[in-house]
């Protein structure tokens, strides 16, 4: 065996590097029984974790690196174990079920005698390594701490069925007992200002999220073979340094899904851009377009907002906004949310436009947009999301921001279809969009029942690092794609990316630009005119390109969606019921007077 290859032990010890219990447990009973001392790493890890999230996360890791999952044969009916193939029978996944059902309803929530045993098994194995090679260049079966991880895993999983999702079925799913105990543990006071405290990176207690962080999940990837096709309640995600995420963990349930569509207004503003919006961006004195040695390829620029500039624009902006929601609710009845795309809004036009739409729809239950700066007025490109969990309370919300993580990169080609040469010098073979990045985020929203929704700004969709592994693992219902871009249409870039996502794990993706290019390129006439602006995939098949409304200022259209009861499968033969959203139709929304 390869003496250098990582140990057991060793993955097990980097998630939970002071052990698997609380120190105060040690003190109080362990200790003493035992008469180990408390820095013994025998007595560290001597019991499993005591919270499922930490054993999920330390036994997830190990499976993750180790890539035991390749070797599982999904099949209950496998016999064949060479080449180090295991497999889990019929009487073994019965069994498994028993012991999760016992973990889950336990009064005290202590792991049950089966989990102590398979952890057993991998203290045994603590310094065997973990490298898969390792054990088929020997020609023999699976060894026996590969597969007391892979039951560890599933034990974990299941132990939290729905965790943090459609807790009004806990007496049907089970898993109220560490719900509360999870919300309990991460139930933080507000901050001195009132403002929440931002909800923790990951659901476990003694794992180190700068290793990996737990969250729930939504959907199950309907193919494949990795550890997210094993789960169908937890996911494994990278540590906080990579990418920061975010569970919403509102106090109150959001509304069913069954009690009526889900009707989204977009408004794609700007409707006109000028080239005058697309400015140079001067650094160290060097005047715009001098084309130095170094930097004949590389020049950046700023996007001004001009089409909200000043104090009557921005209030008439506003007005227009809940114009359109009026003229929407003529069709729809109510408007349960309002998109904007990327680069739409400030944070301060943000919050009035907020406060504005609600009081105007008290049912609204969410508003995204782009913005030029964040909640703390940094510059940049950034989302901003506001949800209501109280429609009687508009005061009771919670509003997110965060960066892009990828800047745009416009090139010859781009600044010649959109018509912006007299602003962004064609010369230069690439104008970079000028904002900073710093931290990765993702935000996760749960909006109704069992339905959460990520939002994506531009490059992130096409850009698979840093993110689309974690969107991958969560799997949300519906991912909203903020651009600022030409037409949405079936051979341009979007489509490709949004139906990765459909396919693989399940989201319905709406991707959804601003009208404002588009009609910088159509009034060239160099292309066949194309008006549309939102696309619709999703993993039924269905794909959809939705046009701008015909007419002049202010438009917008209103997306109906109905939600769609589905079963989703892991590959070891556990169902999920989940939700997926389906299209039902759009409509045009004019003002009228337009």
């Amino acid at each position: 065996m390869n003496s250098t290859s990582q140990k057991v032990g060793q993955v097990i010890a980097t998630v939970l590097p002071n052990g698997t219990v609380p120190e105060e447990y040690w003190r109080q009973y362990q200790a003493k029984r035992s008469g180990l001392a408390l820095d013994d790493e025998a007595a560290m890890y001597a019991l499993p974790p005591a919270v499922p999230t930490d054993l999920f996360a330390a036994v997830g890791y190990l499976a993750r690196v180790s890539g035991l999952v390749a070797f599982f044969d999904p099949s209950p009916y496998c016999r064949d174990r060479r080449h180090c193939r295991f497999f889990l029978g019929i009487d073994d996944r019965r069994a498994l079920d028993r012991v999760a059902e016992k973990w889950r309803t336990s009064r005290r929530g202590a792991p049950p005698r089966e989990v102590r045993d398979l952890w057993d098994i991998l203290r045994a194995a603590w310094h065997e390594p973990i490298t898969s090679g390792s054990y088929l260049q020997n020609g023999g079966e699976a060894p026996d701490w590969w597969i007391a991880t892979f039951k560890l895993v599933m034990l974990a999983d299941m132990a939290l069925n729905r965790l943090l999702r459609d807790p009004l079925s806990s007496e049907k799913y089970g898993g109220a007992v560490w719900e509360d105990v999870i919300r309990t543990m991460y139930r933080r006071p507000p901050r001195e200002d009132g403002s929440p405290e931002p909800p923790p990176a990951s659901l476990t207690y003694l794992a180190d999220s700068s290793v990996v962080c737990v969250l729930p999940k939504v959907r199950v990837a309907p193919v494949g073979a990795t550890l997210r096709n094993v789960t169908r309640n937890l996911s494994l995600l990278p540590g906080r340094g990579e990418v920061r995420c975010y569970w919403d963990l509102s106090v109150e349930a959001p509304p069913s899904e069954d009690r009526e569509t889900l009707d989204i207004l977009l408004i794609p503003a700007p409707v006109s851009l000028s080239g005058r919006d697309f400015v140079p961006n001067v650094e160290d004195g060097c005047p715009p377009h001098e084309l130095h040695t170094y930097k004949k390829n590389w020049e950046s620029f700023d996007l001004r907002q001009n089409w909200i500039a000043g104090e009557e624009t921005r209030a008439a902006f506003i007005r227009d906004c809940c114009r359109l929601v009026s003229e929407a609710k003529r069709e729809s009845g109510c408007v349960n949310g309002v998109v904007l795309p990327e680069y739409a809004l400030d944070w301060d036009l943000f919050e009035e436009l907020c406060d504005a739409l609600k009081a105007h729809e008290p049912k609204l239950e969410f508003v995204i947009s782009g913005s030029r700066n964040n909640c703390y007025e940094t510059s940049g490109n950034h989302v901003l999301t506001r949800v209501w969990y109280h429609n009687a309370d508009p005061t009771k919300h919670i509003t997110n921001s965060r960066g892009k993580h990828h800047r745009w990169r416009m090139d010859r080609g781009q600044v010649e279809t959109y018509a912006l040469s007299a602003a962004l010098n064609p010369k230069i073979r690439n104008w970079w969009e000028n904002t900073p990045l710093g931290r990765r985020e993702i935000h996760f929203q749960r909006f109704r029942k069992k339905s959460v929704f990520s939002v994506l700004i531009c490059e992130e969709l096409a850009r698979s690092d840093p993110c689309h592994e974690i969107l991958r693992a969560v799997a949300p219902n519906l991912i909203f794609a903020l651009l600022l871009d030409g037409p949405q249409i079936r051979n341009r870039w979007p489509a490709q990316y949004a139906s990765n996502l459909a396919d693989d794990p399940g989201s319905s993706v709406l991707t959804f630009t601003s009208y404002g290019l588009i009609d910088r390129s159509n009034r060239q006439g160099r292309f066949p005119a194309n008006h549309s602006i939102a696309m619709w995939k999703d993993d039924g098949g269905h794909f959809l390109e939705i046009p701008m409304p015909a007419g002049k200022g202010m438009r917008g259209v209103l997306l109906s969606l109905w939600s769609e009861h589905v079963v989703d499968m892991t590959i070891v033969g556990k169902q999920s019921e989940a939700r997926a959203w389906r299209y039902s139709s759009h409509y045009p929304i004019c003002l009228p007077d337009a």
